[in-house]
């Protein structure tokens, strides 16, 4: 069939409308998923009390100059959040960061998780409320244009913290994604539970990071995932600063653990600087080996190779075990970085005996001996110099000779012939004249 001019132009004028009909509907598309759109600031920006702010852009780019001061509130429903170093952000009001499929300009936005990176820039002085259900996400994202110098690491999507990070509602977790999450002397976290917390996605790379003024505890509310829910609360004995995350025992690249005899977890806490802690870990049943004894678990720390040293332990409920006076070490590829718990047979073993000839108390004893093929301990003073000694311990140390004060013991058991050594340390405190 012949086509005629005046057919040909016709048909070529209804391709065009129809190709403008389709590129119009695909941009309106576009335009309600939000996709490309991008809000950049990088000036002085006041938000006053009582007002609000708007951010509905895909990408939220806050440049090297911003310099924000917020006593009212900046809401946020973008899925990338960009913060350049030398960026600042203070004030008596709050950040909300929304879930972006929530967006109430790009209705088509598809929900999803907040990207962020902070760059390891300054720290964050004011509230942040997490109210996205589907987590924020520490993340790299391009620099939009300043040529800014990216950092390396940990350090790379890092964000900083010394106002308060509110997770708001459940399944608001954040994901450290291998970046670091710090926050100052000042900073806080709160609303956290297993529905809501910091995952560590199972990494020895990326840590939640503590800034301490003083011993005042502070919990780091850990877990892989959601809902593996292993915090630890952490209070020094001197001001520092402590890092901590945690893995399963195979990603923690520890040796010598007995998977039944304990719970496939690992902390890794280290400090800054060497610093004593007191330590309380909780895990949950579903990680507990078929010997497991939460009764006797002990906080055990790695000593190297496939050895562990057990510490004193007080267990306050099912999970929640403490320790005081741990030594943090501070160098992260250190062998005493690596905590986890584990059952041993029961020892008792106390801080204090009172050799004054009542007949009660009279002897250093520990319960619990007779279940181990072997033992031996040494006992100093707190100069170090050596006052007991003995190989398989009898419970007959009595104190003879020495001054009322505190003493320090390094106790070693076996449990069979075949068994590595499990150490204990802690102190005695020798009171003559001790009255009811």
């Amino acid at each position: 069939m012949k086509i005629n001019k005046y057919q040909s132009v016709k048909r070529n004028l209804f391709t065009i409308a129809l190709i403008s009909m389709l590129w119009l509907l695909n941009m309106t598309v576009q335009a309600q998923k939000g996709s490309g759109s991008m809000t950049v600031d990088n000036s002085s920006v006041y938000i006053a009390a009582g007002t609000t702010e708007l951010r509905f852009s895909e990408g939220s780019y806050f440049g090297p100059h911003a310099n924000w001061v917020i006593d009212g509130t900046l809401e946020i429903w973008s899925k990338n959040i960009w913060i350049a170093p030398g960026a600042s952000f203070s004030g008596k009001g709050k950040i909300v960061i929304y879930n972006p499929g929530t967006n109430p300009f790009y209705t088509q936005m598809s929900a999803g998780a907040t990207n962020i990176d902070g760059n390891n820039g300054n720290f964050i002085n004011l509230l942040i409320e997490h109210q996205n259900d589907h987590d924020i996400i520490l993340n790299n994202i391009n620099d939009p244009g300043y040529s800014t110098t990216n950092p390396e690491g940990e350090s790379s999507a890092a964000l900083n913290i010394s106002g308060t990070v509110d997770l708001a509602v459940d399944h608001a977790n954040i994901i450290l994604n291998g970046n670091n999450l710090s926050f100052s002397s000042s900073g806080k976290i709160s609303n956290y539970n297993e529905n809501r917390m910091v995952s560590t996605s199972n990494s020895i790379s990326g840590h939640v990071i503590k800034d301490y003024a003083d011993s005042a505890a502070f919990v780091f509310p850990i877990g892989i995932d959601e809902r593996d829910y292993t915090p630890a609360t952490l209070s020094p004995l001197l001001p520092g600063k402590l890092y901590v995350s945690v893995q399963d025992y195979n990603a923690s690249f520890t040796k010598g653990f007995n998977s039944e005899m304990g719970m496939n977890r690992s902390w890794h806490i280290y400090a800054a600087a060497p610093v004593m802690v007191n330590m309380t870990l909780q895990h949950n049943a579903s990680t507990n080996g078929s010997l497991f004894n939460d009764i006797n678990a002990l906080i055990s720390q790695y000593a190297g190779g496939v050895n562990w040293n057990s510490l004193r332990t007080n267990r306050s409920s099912t999970g929640i075990h403490t320790s005081y006076g741990v030594q943090l070490a501070s160098n992260v590829l250190e062998n005493g970085v690596w905590f986890t718990k584990y059952t041993a047979a029961a020892l008792l073993i106390p801080n204090l005996f009172t050799p004054n000839g009542d007949n009660i108390n009279d002897g250093f004893e520990i319960r619990g001996l007779d279940q181990y093929a072997e033992n031996d301990i040494v006992i100093v003073n707190r100069w170090g110099n050596e006052v007991f000694k003995q190989k398989n311990y009898k419970n007959n140390w009595v104190g003879t000779g020495l001054n009322e004060g505190t003493y320090y013991y390094i106790l070693r058991v076996k449990e069979n012939a075949n068994a590595e050594w499990k150490v204990f340390k802690g102190y005695i405190t020798l009171i003559r004249t001790f009255k009811k």
